[in-house]
C-alpha cells in the first residue's frame, strides 16, 4: 500500500463460470479485526492463495479513515514467493476500490492484465476505432444493453461513462433504468432516451422510480416481469383451492358428468400422467377416460395459472406506469430450438398473447452459426419463435421483442435482420456485461460484435422510415402448432418437424404462420392455400374444423400419425377417414437412405433422395388414393386424396427431418450454407399444386426474405443464407404505386412495376440488406 497506513482489503473475484463469484479471507486474514494486522504503508501484505479462474480480482481496501483514493503495488506469482511473478502492477484508483481483470490466457499474456479503468478505455477505445456516423441512427425502434460493475467493481462514475460512452457509439439508445439521481443524469447527459426495468410485482418500485425522476419515469418503455419463467402453475397448484380448479373447468362449459363423477368434490386435479393407467386397471375404462380428461384439463388449468399470475402483474403495472408501458416476460428459447417443446415446463406462448398476459411478446436466441452448435447453425428458428410470438399477439396487437445474444459481426447481422424481417421492433444485445462484471454472457471485448451491432442499428436507422411501422403482410400458408400433443407426449421430434418445415418453406418464399388449437377454431382457415399438420393429437373441435377447410377447397398436408387422436388421447378418424387408403404409422429407430420417383403432377421432374426418420408410414390393404411419390422399393412415399373441393397430401415419412438430415449431410463442418434444394421441394411442392403466388422471387441464392409493409411502401429486409456473393441476382417483388427503390447496399436502383410486382436486379455482396420500396 503506497497511498495510506494501516490498511485491510476485502478481497473477492468474479469469474465466468458457477458460482460466478468466490470470497476471499481478508488481506492481512484478520485485519479486519486487529489493526496490529494491517498493511503498513510502502510495505506489501503477505501472500493470499487464490484460485486460478479467469475473471476479476476485486479488492476493497478499508483503513480508520474513508479513502477517497488508493496507490497501490500488486504483484501476481504462481508461488508464494517472489520467483513466480509474472505481473506487476502500480495502479491509483478513486475510491477505495480496485479490480483487475485478468484474460482467459493471463498466464501467458500477462501484458493482457489491465485494471477496470484500462478496460473501459479500451471498449471505448475499441468503439471509436469504427469511425462510425452519427447520422441516420434510429428515432422509434429501440435498441438496448447496458453496463455492470458501478459501485461493485469501482466507485470513478468516469469508468462507468467510459463503458456508457461505448454503448453509445455503437448506437444503443436504451438502457436499463436508473437507481439513483448521479446515474440519471449521465443517462441524460449522454442520450438515453428510453429505459426498461425489471420489476416482479412491486407496487412500492415503481412510485420510486417515479420519485426518482417524472421525466425519466415517462421513457420506461418496458417492463421486465420475469426472466425464462417455467410453467409456474405447475408447481403451484398443489397449493391451490380445488374449487377453483372446477371454476376453471366451469368456464370451459365442463360439467362432472364429463368426468363420470356425481358432484365437482370428485374430482381433484391430476398432473401424473402415470396415474392414469392405474386408475384404468383398478377401476375400470370409463374411470380411465375420465382420468385422462382430468389430466388433460388440469395441465390447461396449470397454464391457465400462470396466464393470470402474470395478467394480474400486468393489469397493476399498467396502473402504475405511464399509458403505454409495455410488460413482458422472456420465454426462454432453449426448450423449444434443443427440445422441440413447450408444453409443459414452460408457459404456453399463445396463450399468454392470446390472454394478453403481457403486453409485449418476447424470446431470446442463443444460436451460433456452426452446425455443430446450439440450434445447428439454423438461424431461419429464430424466424419460427418470432411466428409464434406474433401469431400469439394477433388478438391484441402486442408488438415483439428480442434478446440477440453474444455472437460474431456475421451473426449478429443476420439473426438480427431475420427477427426483425419477422415484426420484432426492440433488440436487446444480451449482454454487453463488461466482461470484468459479467458471469457467462459478455460481449464487450469482441470487435466483431460492435461492427454487427453498429452495422444493424446504422442499416435500420436508413430504412426505419419503411420498417417500423411495416407489418408481416398476411400469408397463404400455415402449419399447425398443437400444444395438446405437448401435455401427452413430450418427444420434442414432432416439434423439430414444425421448425424444419417453417425453414424450408421460408427458403422457398412461402412464408407460414404458426397457429395453435385456439388460432385455429377463431380464424377464418379460407385465407390459406395450405395448412401443414404433423400432430397425433389435436382437440376434436379443431379436427371438425380442419375437415371442413378440405371440404371447402384447402389443402391439408399431413405427416405421419397427424391427427389421429383428440385432445384427450381417444384415437379418432374424423381427418384420417377423409383419406381413400388405411395407414399404419411406425417409429423408425435407425434412419434410412432411399429415394422418391415423383409424379410430374408435383412439379419435380428428376427423382429425390430422402433419409426416413424418426416416423414413417405404412399402407395397410390396397392404395386407393393418387400415389404423388413412390419409395425404391415401390411402395407409397405421399399420397394425394380428393376430399370436395379441396385434398388431402400425405407424407409416408418425415420431410422435415429430411430436410434437416439434408442439410447436416451438406454441412458436416463449419457454417451451415449449403440447403438441398430437392430438400426443400419436396416439402414446398404443395404450395406449388396449390397455385399460391409467392409475394418474393429471387432467381438464386438461398435467402430469409421478408416484406413489411406499410401505408408508405414496402421495406425487403434481406439475409443471405448462402454467405457467398452473388454478382446480380433477378427479383421480383409483390407491391404496386412503387416511386422508387432504393438498397442499403446497392443505393438507388432501376426497375419497373407490372401486374401488382416490382423487378429489379442488384448484387449481393453482403449477408444482409434491406431494399426500400418507396410509394
Amino acid at each position: 500500500m503506497l497511498s495510506a497506513d494501516q490498511v485491510y482489503a476485502y478481497l473477492k473475484t468474479v469469474i465466468h463460470h458457477s458460482p460466478w463469484s468466490k470470497n476471499y479471507p481478508t488481506i492481512p486474514r484478520g485485519g479486519e479485526n486487529y489493526a496490529r494486522l494491517r498493511i503498513k504503508q510502502n510495505n506489501f501484505s503477505p501472500w493470499v492463495e487464490i484460485d486460478g479462474d479467469w475473471g476479476t480480482i476485486v479488492f476493497d481496501f478499508k483503513s480508520s479513515q474513508i479513502l477517497e483514493n488508493v496507490e497501490v503495488e500488486i504483484q501476481l506469482s504462481t508461488k508464494d514467493d517472489e520467483s513466480g511473478i509474472f505481473k506487476t502492477m502500480k495502479i491509483q484508483e478513486k475510491g477505495s476500490i480496485v479490480a483487475i481483470s485478468l484474460p482467459s490466457d493471463y498466464y501467458n499474456n500477462p501484458d493482457g492484465i489491465l485494471t477496470v479503468r484500462q478496460e473501459s478505455e479500451k471498449h471505448l477505445k475499441m468503439a471509436q476505432s469504427l469511425n462510425l456516423s452519427r447520422e441516420n441512427l434510429p428515432k422509434k425502434f429501440s435498441f438496448y444493453t447496458g453496463a455492470g460493475g458501478y459501485g461493485s467493481l469501482y466507485t470513478d462514475v468516469e469508468i462507468w461513462k467510459n463503458e456508457l460512452k461505448t454503448l453509445r457509439t455503437l448506437g444503443i439508445n436504451g438502457t436499463s433504468y436508473p437507481w439513483n439521481a448521479e446515474q440519471n443524469n449521465i443517462y441524460k447527459e449522454l442520450g438515453f432516451d428510453r429505459f426498461v426495468t425489471y420489476n416482479p410485482g412491486n407496487p412500492d418500485q415503481a412510485k420510486k422510480e417515479k420519485e426518482l425522476s417524472e421525466e425519466t419515469f415517462s421513457k420506461i418503455q418496458a417492463v421486465v416481469i420475469a426472466d425464462e419463467p417455467g410453467n409456474y402453475g405447475l408447481y403451484q397448484i398443489k397449493n391451490e383451492p380445488v374449487e377453483n380448479f372446477h371454476r376453471f373447468l366451469e368456464s370451459k362449459g365442463l360439467k362432472p358428468k364429463d368426468f363420470n363423477a356425481k358432484d365437482w368434490s370428485d374430482i381433484k386435479p391430476l398432473t401424473d400422467k402415470k396415474e392414469i393407467e392405474k386408475i384404468e386397471y383398478n377401476w375400470g375404462p370409463k374411470y380411465g377416460e375420465a382420468a385422462r380428461k382430468t389430466y388433460y384439463w388440469t395441465i390447461r388449468y396449470t397454464e391457465h395459472m400462470t396466464n393470470q399470475y402474470f395478467k394480474n402483474i400486468t393489469n397493476s403495472h399498467e396502473k402504475q406506469y405511464q399509458p403505454g408501458v409495455l410488460t413482458f416476460v422472456n420465454y426462454t428459447d432453449h426448450p423449444m430450438i434443443l427440445g422441440g417443446m413447450m408444453l409443459p415446463g414452460s408457459p404456453d406462448w399463445f396463450e399468454m398473447g392470446l390472454q394478453r398476459a403481457t403486453t409485449l411478446m418476447w424470446t431470446e436466441d442463443w444460436m451460433y452459426g456452426g452446425i455443430r452448435s446450439w440450434g445447428n447453425g439454423l438461424y431461419q428458428r429464430l424466424g419460427f419463435l418470432c411466428d409464434i410470438l406474433r401469431n400469439a399477439a394477433s388478438k391484441h396487437n402486442q408488438p415483439l421483442g428480442f434478446y440477440n445474444t453474444m455472437d460474431g459481426e456475421d451473426g449478429i447481422r443476420m439473426k438480427g435482420f431475420i427477427v426483425i424481417g419477422h415484426g420484432v421492433k426492440i433488440i436487446d444485445y444480451f449482454y454487453y456485461g463488461p466482461t470484468y462484471s459479467a458471469t457467462e454472457n459478455y460481449w464487450s471485448d469482441s470487435i466483431s460484435q460492435y461492427q454487427g451491432v453498429a452495422k444493424v442499428i446504422r442499416d435500420i436507422g436508413k430504412a426505419e422510415e419503411l420498417v417500423y411501422p411495416g407489418q408481416v403482410p398476411k400469408r397463404d400458408v400455415a402449419i399447425i402448432y398443437s400444444t395438446t400433443e405437448e401435455i401427452w407426449d413430450q418427444n420434442g421430434a414432432k416439434g423439430h418437424e414444425k421448425q424444419y418445415l417453417h425453414i424450408a418453406l421460408a427458403q422457398q418464399m412461402y412464408h407460414a404462420d404458426v397457429l395453435n388449437e385456439d388460432l385455429i377454431l377463431e380464424r377464418d382457415l379460407s385465407q390459406y392455400r395450405v395448412i401443414y399438420f404433423t400432430d397425433t393429437r389435436f382437440p376434436i373441435a379443431g379436427l371438425k374444423k380442419l375437415k371442413t377447410y378440405v371440404e371447402n377447397g384447402g389443402t391439408l398436408v399431413m405427416m405421419p400419425g397427424a391427427g389421429e387422436k383428440d385432445e384427450y388421447d381417444n384415437n379418432v378418424n374424423v381427418i384420417t377417414s377423409l383419406l381413400g387408403t388405411d395407414i399404419k404409422t411406425i417409429s423408425i429407430e435407425k434412419p434410412e437412405k432411399t429415394s422418391i420417383i415423383l409424379n410430374t403432377s408435383t412439379g419435380i421432374q428428376s427423382d429425390i433422395p430422402v433419409i426416413v426418420s424418426f416416423k414413417k408410414a405404412e399402407v395397410l390393404g390396397a392404395v386407393k388414393d393418387q400415389i404423388l411419390g413412390k419409395f425404391l422399393d415401390g411402395s407409397p412415399a405421399i399420397l394425394s386424396s380428393k376430399v370436395k373441393k379441396g385434398r388431402i397430401i400425405y407424407y409416408m415419412f418425415m420431410p422435415g427431418h429430411n430436410f434437416f438430415s439434408q442439410v447436416q449431410e451438406a454441412n458436416p463442418e463449419g457454417y451451415v450454407k449449403n440447403f438441398p434444394e430437392h430438400a426443400k421441394k419436396i416439402i414446398s411442392f404443395p404450395c406449388e399444386m396449390s397455385g399460391i403466388k409467392k409475394q418474393i422471387e429471387i432467381s438464386e441464392g438461398t435467402f430469409d426474405a421478408n416484406l413489411l409493409i406499410s401505408e408508405k411502401g414496402v421495406a425487403l429486409v434481406l439475409v443471405n443464407l448462402g454467405r457467398d456473393p452473388i454478382a446480380s441476382a433477378n427479383f421480383k417483388v409483390q407491391a404496386q404505386g412503387i416511386k422508387s427503390v432504393t438498397s442499403i447496399e446497392n443505393g438507388n436502383l432501376q426497375f419497373k412495376e407490372e401486374n401488382g410486382y416490382v423487378y429489379f436486379s442488384m448484387p449481393v455482396n453482403g449477408l444482409t440488406d434491406i431494399v426500400m420500396l418507396k410509394k
